[in-house]
């Protein structure tokens, strides 16, 4: 949970896991889509689907116990070379190197490298810094504290330098050149798109959702279908095989920007509100009919749950 989300915004949500999936048993025996509902909030679903994945390789290949070594734990889902040497100083205090963002940064300043064109070094070269600060006893303590240190003291603006017991080493700042350790990274070119989300809704406000493909930011997640570009809705309900009768359409009705990683997304909304129960309907393949109550049970993220509540407000209030 803590890979790319605030400790913040864990807390609020990692008691819950653990008591819906106290042990890898239960984890394993859980379907995705019950992982990705209760990983609900937390973003980066990817994590969840690996989780989940990796659950099911260590009941089946390693009897529910977990692999010791960085090089197994490297084999499972999701789990690199930083994440199984925290897991196996944190779990079994045995000497392992981290070499997270905090971390990284600590090192570029201290040793000075990664900064300025000539002090750029190899992968492999930050890995042999990071072990060479690694000590072979109380391993667990100092890679807790080598990442507080980063997050609290050694930060990527404003570092706390005047009260650091580093500095008569740190060659970042012998050099007054803080501010140049680590380089930045250029950002990628930003791509924009447009999407037209559909949000179905049957006489009871039961809400017709779609499976993703198994690759992507949402892979596996359930959520609105999508009209396609230069597709009418009255069209694109027909190519779904559902009625273009016996519906309200709200075309356009809101229009959402927002950045996900590169992309800026225009999204321009589209409500069908039929008064005819889901069962006449019928349901098209690749989708399911959810009840609007037992959204919360299904993987949707966070974005897709505030799209159908939102979808549901403006057809109440027409």
């Amino acid at each position: 949970m803590l890979q790319q989300t605030q400790v913040a915004t864990v807390i609020n949500h990692f008691d819950r896991f653990i008591e819906q999936f106290p042990d890898v048993f239960a984890l394993q025996r859980a379907s995705q889509e019950e992982v990705l509902a209760a990983w609900h909030g937390l973003g980066y679903y990817c994590r969840a689907i690996n989780m989940s994945r990796t659950a099911d390789v260590i009941v089946s290949d390693y009897s529910g116990k977990f692999p010791k070594t960085v090089s197994e734990l490297c084999s499972l889902p999701g789990i690199g070379r930083s994440t199984a040497g925290s897991i196996v100083a944190a779990v079994w205090n045995e000497p392992a190197t981290i070499l997270d963002a905090n971390v990284r940064r600590v090192l570029s300043r201290f040793h000075g490298v990664n900064g300025p064109d000539a002090t750029k070094v190899s992968e492999r070269d930050m890995w042999n810094l990071a072990e060479s600060h690694t000590p072979k006893k109380s391993v667990r303590d100092y890679n807790q504290a080598v990442m507080d240190f980063g997050a609290l003291w050694c930060k990527a603006s404003s570092p706390k330098c005047n009260e650091c017991p580093l500095t008569s080493n740190c060659v970042a700042y012998q050099s007054d050149q803080i501010s140049r350790f680590p380089a930045t990274k250029k950002s990628a070119p930003l791509h924009r798109k447009t999407i037209r989300p559909c949000v179905v809704f049957d006489q009871h406000f039961d809400c017709l959702l779609r499976q993703r493909e198994s690759s992507g930011t949402y892979a596996r997640m359930w959520d609105t279908p999508e009209v396609g570009d230069l597709v009418r809705p009255q069209n694109f309900l027909l190519q779904l095989n559902l009625p273009k009768s016996n519906v309200c359409l709200f075309e356009g009705v809101h229009t959402n920007k927002y950045r996900i990683s590169n992309q800026q997304v225009t999204e321009e909304l589209t409500v069908a509100k039929y008064n005819l129960p889901s069962k006449t309907l019928g349901t098209p393949s690749n989708t399911r009919w959810i009840p609007f109550r037992l959204l919360t049970r299904v993987g949707l993220s966070v974005r897709t749950m505030q799209r159908i509540e939102l979808a549901k407000s403006l057809v109440e209030t027409k």
